[in-house]
């Protein structure tokens, strides 16, 4: 049994019942238990397509795109509900399967049970067994506008689709904190790394009752032990609070040699880090400058099945030129670049690729006005060649 640092003792972990995914450990505290109230919080609507409950949409944001193993169904999950970011917020899934070109909006909504109980912030994602999760943060007893409650906390959920519905496994809470990006996983290593965050936003509520410890954290999952439990694994460093934001974070592996490139939000911009010991430790935070200017916005870095990084960002100090990069020399440089959206207020992108080599991309566009959510679709090779009369592009969510 692993001795628990005072750093990671607040770390919660929790069992997936009857999955496989995670299992319980007897020194283990299992948030499920501790915290029923944050855990069992949603309600899971399948196919409410009239239910009147999920058309007050008055705001559509933050979406995250996976595809199936086979690649025949392809996934999106945002967030929606209520006057803006704040209590009565549920996730909502829709799923294609032709490719893209048509949706099926609403298959399942993540609903709060109670009408102060938030849900926001999806992340889907395909792991090393070709199962796709849909996590989710949750916030408690919010008021109006009131989009943290120290606490949070990251759910999840297996999805497939039987050829009629989506299928799901039971929600369950991870740890506290956000996941804003995929985890990612490390071969070498037979493990997953899952960069969740606990927000501080400028103030210190360490006095608070609820006040969890704030930091930038790389959680794992070591498959290889056959315990597939959720660890505290390392911590990248913070920045100083006047700088300091939503740490949106993601790592990216570099090489087999244990080096990674974290990349994160901050106020001024995105910022980088990097790791040599596959994630345990990490550099001091420095600006990250190497694909031209940056703002303060959700970002996507990954790596391609060439081998290649990819990353997709606002190319400006604006929300505006959504634009995909390719580096192929482990992010030193991004010389490759594809436009992808010009306009203002396209903001947090998201990409999965299939096994036949396409890149599919999701991002959200006016999130009060419009209020578009986009896919769209392409493959490396339009990046490395400036392509953009190949780019697919369509809107995923019913119209007003």
């Amino acid at each position: 049994m692993k001795v628990l640092s005072s750093v990671s003792k607040w770390l919660m972990y929790v069992a997936f019942g009857m999955s496989v995914f995670f299992q319980t450990a007897t020194a283990q505290i299992d948030l499920n238990k501790t915290e029923p109230e944050r855990a069992s919080a949603a309600m899971i609507l399948e196919q409410p397509v009239n239910d009147a409950r999920i058309k007050n949409r008055q705001h559509e944001l933050v979406s995250s795109i996976a595809a199936g193993a086979d690649g025949k169904q392809i996934f999106i999950a945002w967030y929606t509900g209520g006057k803006g970011e704040g209590p009565g917020n549920y996730v909502t899934l829709a799923v294609s399967l032709d490719n893209g070109k048509t949706w099926k909006n609403d298959q399942l909504v993540v609903y709060p049970k109670e009408a102060t109980t938030r849900f926001f912030d999806p992340v889907l994602w395909r792991d090393k067994n070709g199962k796709v999760w849909l996590f989710y943060a949750v916030g408690l007893k919010t008021k109006e506008k009131q989009i943290w409650d120290l606490k949070g906390g990251v759910n999840a959920i297996s999805i497939a689709w039987n050829g009629k519905k989506v299928t799901h496994s039971q929600p369950s809470l991870l740890s506290y904190g956000i996941m804003m990006n995929k985890p990612v996983y490390i071969p070498q290593k037979d493990m997953a790394l899952f960069p969740v965050s606990v927000w501080q936003l400028g103030k210190d509520n360490s006095k608070d009752p609820e006040y969890v410890q704030d930091g930038t954290f790389i959680h794992s999952i070591d498959y290889k032990a056959n315990s597939n439990v959720l660890e505290t694994y390392g911590s990248v460093p913070v920045l100083a609070d006047s700088m300091r934001t939503f740490d949106e974070h993601q790592v990216v592996q570099i090489s087999g040699k244990g080096e990674l490139l974290c990349l994160l939000r901050a106020k001024p911009g995105i910022y980088y880090s990097r790791s040599k010991d596959f994630g345990k430790s990490w550099s001091t935070l420095q600006p990250f400058t190497a694909s031209g200017p940056t703002n303060s916005a959700r970002f996507y870095i990954g790596k391609l099945q060439s081998g290649n990084l990819i990353l997709i960002l606002n190319s400006s100090k604006t929300r505006n030129n959504m634009t995909a990069f390719v580096s192929k020399d482990g992010g030193k440089t991004w010389p490759h670049k594809l436009l992808l959206d010009n306009r203002e207020m396209v903001s947090y992108p998201d990409l999965d690729q299939t096994h036949d080599g396409k890149l599919h991309v999701t991002y959200d566009h006016d999130r009060s006005g419009a209020k578009d959510i986009f896919y769209c679709s392409f493959r490396e090779e339009d990046i490395l060649e400036g392509n953009t009369e190949s780019i697919f592009r369509t809107r995923i969510n019913p119209l007003p």
